[in-house]
């Protein structure tokens, strides 16, 4: 049994996970994971039995995005037959080529929305590319149609290290994040305004004629109102985490940070912090 290192990449967590397994397993195309014993390859399918079973079933190696066999060994099948992207493909084909991954977004310690994470992998996208120097970015759209392609999905992402996930990219280095937001406290502020009415000097006087003008008892005095408006500003806070692997699979840069400022957008200040400290950043 061989335990192999994979990176976790979901929408939930982020972080490093050992795998251990004692039955093959096939990634089909459609995402679907089957796990149990290749008996045999032919042509065009494999035979497979599931684990715990013993009925031979058929697959079509058209389905299939790779095995990952018990001892360790992966054998990639149409991941990578794109123009570009062949299996033979060298690590040379990569070279100065940068792909970001869809990062993963974090709010009160729940999954995030999708719509959030994609935001957060296109603002990433637009701010390193303005200082991409002598590299290539992987286009936002490019890059997740061939994570898609590949069969790379949330749930299944785990069985991939980033060496691999570069080669399914054709890239020689993806970026890969977090961004956690929690809310914290709430800031209550009071706010009072007062206005002045001033009655002017109206005090009462016998005009030529002998009439009484004004009222006597009014002595010219001004009155004051009031009013008091209450308004709520919830506080939170915000942490980032960023990584950059290459193409062999090592980890070449990972950074965390914590967001000063208490905004719900505070990730923005943040991933230009850690960005700026990223050895890809070209100023």
């Amino acid at each position: 049994m061989k335990n192999k290192v994979t990176l976790l990449l979901l929408f939930l967590s982020f972080g490093f996970s050992s795998i251990a397994q004692n039955f093959d397993i096939i990634l089909k195309t459609n995402g679907e994971e089957m796990e149990g014993t290749v008996k045999g390859m032919e042509e065009e399918s494999l035979s497979f039995i599931y684990k715990n079973e013993t009925i031979v079933y058929k697959v079509k190696q058209s389905d299939v995005v790779k095995i990952t066999f018990a001892s360790g060994r992966v054998q990639f099948f149409n991941a990578f037959d794109q123009p570009g992207h062949s299996n033979n493909a060298s690590l040379a084909d990569h070279h100065n080529k940068v792909a970001v991954l869809p990062f993963a977004y974090i709010k009160d310690q729940q999954e995030g929305d999708l719509v959030m994470s994609n935001k957060i992998q296109t603002e990433t996208f637009a701010l390193l590319s303005k200082h991409r120097g002598g590299l290539t970015y992987l286009s936002v759209n490019d890059t997740n149609a061939l994570l898609i392609k590949a069969g790379v999905t949330n749930n299944n992402i785990q069985g991939y290290t980033m060496g691999e996930i570069c080669t399914i990219l054709g890239v020689e280095y993806v970026i890969q994040g977090m961004v956690s937001v929690e809310k914290t406290t709430q800031q209550n502020i009071n706010t009072y305004s007062e206005t002045t009415k001033n009655k002017g000097n109206n005090k009462a006087y016998i005009d030529s004629h002998g009439h009484l003008i004004g009222n006597p008892l009014d002595n010219g005095k001004s009155q004051s109102y009031g009013s008091s408006v209450s308004t709520s500003t919830q506080n939170y806070a915000t942490s980032m985490t960023m990584n950059v692997f290459n193409d062999k699979g090592d980890n070449i840069y990972s950074q965390d940070h914590t967001a000063f400022w208490n905004t719900q957008d505070a990730y923005k200040i943040t991933l230009k912090y850690l960005a700026k400290r990223m050895p890809l950043f070209k100023k």
